[in-house]
């Protein structure tokens, strides 16, 4: 593959990033200036809503975006996708009422779930297994890069605004500000993609017997694989639902420290990327022990978290969940692939979805914990990570890639 559309494939996955990113610091006080969403209450199930909002809209689209990469390429759909999210966030920072933000939060997760799976369906087309697996870490460390960048950049913006006097509540500048330059990435990717990716191979499948037995082929086949996509996804979108209202109540900080703690999830899990997930051993990690091993260190880091009043020690806390998720990430990915060197849309836009999912209900869950129990969500979120760490390490002690038998779905390459 050129070096130059791997540039690409990163740089639309930092983009989708670097925008989600940018506004998790600042929910809380966002929402605090939309009327009748001001009470801690509402804020927590607001924050978790909204996050939501975004992943369902992920996950109804990303099947829908991956199969139509099948049939018409998945270039147009990228540059596409990237221009639409573009769009969104730039909308989402002018909207002016909580329904509204809704919307545009969902429109922003139809538009990115055109990302995900095209991404990993052109970097799947690689018929070289170690170079494959060195694209998914290479594509899976710029989404980490674009979920650190996104929430640094919206706390120095707040920080800034702060110091020169400018802001008590949330203004129109510290929402626009990063949200209109997390578009202007996203546009250039988009551009970039246009000019550059017209003869790019993409892996899919010919769905000569039509989609639903496709579909049902990557149901019976990858459940293992959906289930950890599921499951990693859940944590992290509880966690990043929680961090926010448990921060500024249990460690009275702000926007500002809450995205230099998001920081150091994602620091943690670059480094964990860059020093242990490279080609040799993300080509051996697909085994049960494994993934079930790196969701402990998952629940171990959200159980130390309810347990901490300290900065410091929360910071370690999200340390291991960043490094825990960083094992899991591109892994899951790849194992999806290894079926005879060809990746689907449709099964990777399954697996999106999943992973969509499963941040939605951890979004929602997550908020709506918090509301009822604060501190407690935390341990309620570790338990139900561990027990589903067991159940994968027992009932798949192999997560397989999809075995796409029979006369409906017959191997290509576009």
């Amino acid at each position: 593959m050129p070096r130059i559309v791997f540039w690409l494939l990163a740089g639309a996955n930092f983009a989708v990033a670097l925008g989600y990113g940018a506004i998790l610091p600042l929910l809380p006080t966002l929402l605090a200036t939309y009327g009748g969403s001001a009470s801690a209450v509402s804020v927590s199930w607001h924050t978790g809503g909204l996050l939501g909002a975004y992943m369902f809209g992920l996950f109804f689209a990303a099947p829908v975006w991956g199969a139509l990469s099948d049939r018409i390429g998945g270039q147009r759909l990228l540059v596409c996708g990237l221009v639409a999210y573009a769009a969104s966030l730039v909308a989402f920072a002018l909207a002016e009422s909580l329904p509204l933000a809704y919307v545009w939060r969902v429109l922003a997760g139809v538009a990115g779930g055109a990302v995900l799976p095209i991404v990993n369906a052109t970097a799947g087309a690689v018929t070289d297994r170690r170079q494959r697996a060195r694209l998914f870490s290479g594509t899976a460390m710029a989404t980490l890069l674009g979920l650190l960048a996104g929430p640094a950049l919206s706390g120095l913006v707040y920080g800034a605004m702060q110091r020169m006097g400018d802001v008590t509540t949330m203004t129109p500048a510290v929402v626009g500000l990063p949200l209109v330059a997390s578009a202007s990435v996203a546009f250039g990717v988009a551009l970039g993609c246009g000019l550059r990716l017209e003869r790019t191979r993409t892996a899919s499948l010919e769905l000569g017997g039509g989609i639903m037995p496709a579909a049902r082929a990557v149901w019976q086949n990858a459940r293992p694989a959906l289930a950890a996509s599921f499951l990693l996804t859940l944590a992290l979108g509880a966690f990043e639902a929680i961090l926010p209202v448990f921060g500024r109540s249990h460690l009275s900080i702000g926007p500002e420290a809450i995205g230099a703690l998001l920081s150091v999830c994602m620091i943690a899990m670059l480094g964990v990327q860059g020093g242990l997930l490279v080609f040799p051993i993300l080509q051996r990690v697909a085994g049960g022990a494994f993934i079930a091993t790196a969701f402990l260190v998952v629940a171990a880091g959200l159980s130390l978290l309810a347990a901490t009043e300290s900065l410091t020690h929360a910071a370690l806390a999200i340390g291991l969940i960043g490094a825990g998720g960083a094992l899991l990430q591109p892994a899951i990915a790849y194992v999806a692939t290894l079926n005879d060197a060809v990746a689907s849309g449709l099964l990777l836009g399954a697996v999106a979805a999943a992973g969509g999912l499963g941040q939605a209900a951890g979004s929602l869950a997550g908020g709506a914990l918090f509301a009822m129990f604060e501190a407690n969500a935390l341990w309620a979120v570790a338990a139900t990570v561990a027990l589903g760490a067991i159940w994968l390490g027992v009932t798949s002690p192999r997560l397989q890639s999809v075995k796409t038998e029979g006369s409906s779905l017959h191997r290509r390459l576009r």
